[in-house]
Order: structure tokens, then sequence, then C-alpha cells
């Protein structure tokens, strides 16, 4: 069965600078979402978001001073989180969902389930559900033949999770030992169905994983620096050979599946505890202060320079040009 991953977190083990670049990282993400929200409210973007408020943690813990460039990842319903923590400018981001030039897509306006970097390693996603456990398993060969040392790192909702193209991913990532971390944001819902009522499984999702012969791990997701620890081993463990890892990230939406989604079908004390409590800025935000790494003020002075960052990228994405009628046909090959 998974493994309930746990580790004793000395901060002293991490650099001062490093920390302060997780909760950085954590800090724009949630900026991202919140102008994003804005804008749409302002009529400036159209079509449904899938927030990732509350689960920041997950992604800058599993990317941020472990991935590279070269290293691939596909991104997951609420992938704009991992976009960020793997370098892609947010004035393109902002771009894509405000369909100027300036997006990843050079205008086509695609948002989030299909904007692509492929110079930082960000492959995009398919408009399927899970079907990125498909094409994970192609980059990874193509790593292992070319006998590089880049991993890939396939990111997926529990909701994806109950997509059968999981298995047969995890079987062949088992059989070659290819070079894969799956990463499960466990966030208990697939829209407005618990996790309970979508999987057959004994007691966690990475129990599955553990039936093909692949190291597994149930990880606390909204705890920055144990994401860190549990993703860092998985990709030192891919690199060396040694083949896949699965690791399942538990945290909760602060927001419903989707902006306009009521959230009525969560408990509201739940909800608050989450909030409250489980809020992986909040908490790491706490650990420096305490440990005296910084000052309310140094983490303020952080906040505001995040804050003009995004503005200033949000400005850039504005002001380029809508693209040409014949970018349409950029691309078309039959």
């Amino acid at each position: 069965m998974a493994e309930i991953y746990q580790k004793e977190i000395k901060l002293s083990e991490y650099r001062k600078e490093d920390l302060i670049k997780f909760y950085r990282e954590m800090v724009k993400i949630r900026k991202f979402d919140e102008h994003l929200i804005r804008l749409m409210h302002e009529g400036k973007v159209s079509g449904f978001y899938h927030s990732g408020i509350g689960s920041e943690s997950v992604s800058v813990g599993s990317i941020t001073d472990i991935l590279r460039d070269e290293d691939y990842i596909f991104y997951n319903h609420r992938g704009c989180n991992q976009k960020i923590a793997k370098g892609v400018p947010l004035s393109k981001i902002y771009g894509d969902f405000l369909g100027t030039v300036e997006g990843t897509t050079r205008g086509l306006g695609a948002g989030i389930v299909h904007s692509a970097d492929p110079s930082r390693g960000v492959l995009g996603q398919c408009g399927t559900i899970g079907s990125q456990f498909n094409i994970v398993v192609g980059t990874a060969y193509s790593a292992k033949l070319r006998g590089t040392d880049q991993v890939s790192v396939c990111y997926f909702g529990d909701g994806a999770a109950s997509r059968e193209p999981l298995h047969g991913s995890l079987n062949w990532a088992g059989l070659y030992k290819l070079p894969v971390v799956y990463i499960c944001e466990n966030n208990g819902y697939a829209i407005s169905s618990t996790f309970e009522e979508t999987h057959s499984v004994r007691e966690h999702l990475a129990d599955w994983a553990w039936g093909y012969g692949i190291p597994s791990y149930v990880v606390d997701g909204n705890d920055v620096l144990l994401m860190q620890e549990v993703v860092k081993e998985a990709v030192e463990r891919a690199k060396r050979g040694e083949g896949p890892t699965f690791i399942e990230a538990q945290t909760f939406r602060h927001r419903g599946h989707f902006e306009g989604d009521a959230y009525d079908y969560v408990d509201k004390a739940v909800l608050n505890d989450w909030k409250e409590n489980r809020d992986p800025i909040k908490n790491l935000k706490k650990k420096l202060l305490e440990n005296q790494y910084c000052t309310e003020n140094d983490l303020l002075i952080v906040d505001e320079q995040v804050e003009y960052e995004i503005l200033t990228a949000i400005k850039v994405a504005e002001e380029a040009p809508l693209p040409e009628p014949n970018r349409i046909f950029e691309g078309l090959y039959a």
C-alpha cells in the first residue's frame, strides 16, 4: 500500500533566500488568480476558469528549485499554478486569456487548457481530461531512448484519476522504468462528487500505483516543504533510472470547480478550516516569522513587489494587439 510520507523538516536545512522564494512563488500564483478573476468580473476574459487558490504549495513544492527547463510537465485542470511555478511569464499567460498576441498561443486565446511553452518544458494539455497520461509515457520514453536525465512530471486531479488511461500509463511506466513522476492533486472533489463517491480504492488513490510496482506516497500537499522533499526524492530516483513514482498530494480548493460554481456542496465549516488552519501561504508565513527568518515588513515588501509584477504583466498583455485573421491558419499542416 502507499506510504504516508512524513519527515521532520528543519528550516535550518534550507537557505533563507529559498524559503522566501517559496513564499514569493505561492503569493505570485494566488495574486495571479485573484487578478484573473477580477478581469473576468470586468468582462475582459470570457469562458470558464478553474481557480487553484488553496493549492499553491503543490506546484511550488514540486517545481521550484527541483525541475529544470529541460524537464517536462503536463499540467492539470488548475494548471496556471504549475505554469507559473515553471517560469512561464505572467504576461504570456494573461495574454492567452485576453486573446492577444502576447500569449503563448500568440492570439488564439485558448486559455488554461491549451497554452504551452516548450522552451520551459511546459508541453500543454489536450482537450480531453486525463489524456496527458498517454503523452507522458511518450516524453519519458523519449528521454530514456536518448539517454538524457530529463524527467517528465504528470499533474492531474482526483477526478482525472478515474479515467482509464491512468492505468495504462502506470503499467507502461512501471514496466519500462520510465522517468515519470505522477502527482495527483487530490482536493477531494471531482466537480461536486466526492473522492469516495467516484473511486474504488482501499484507502488512497496512490494505492493503485502500488499495484503496478511503483513506489507511491501520500503527502500533505499544503506543506510546501514536505512537497519539496518527497518530489526531490522522486526526481532523483527517476534520474538514476529507477523508474516512476506516484505522489498523492492532499489539498483543498478554496473556490468552486469553476468561476460561477456556487460551491454549496461543501460543508462551510470544513472549507473554513482549510482556509484558516491549512492555508499553505499562511502556514509558511507563520513558520518564517516564528523562526525569525524575516519580519512582517519583509514579507509585506514581497507582497508589494509581486503585486507590481502582476499589474505590469496585465498591462503588457492588455496593450498587445489582437491577432490578424490569418493567425488562425498558422500551424495547420492538412
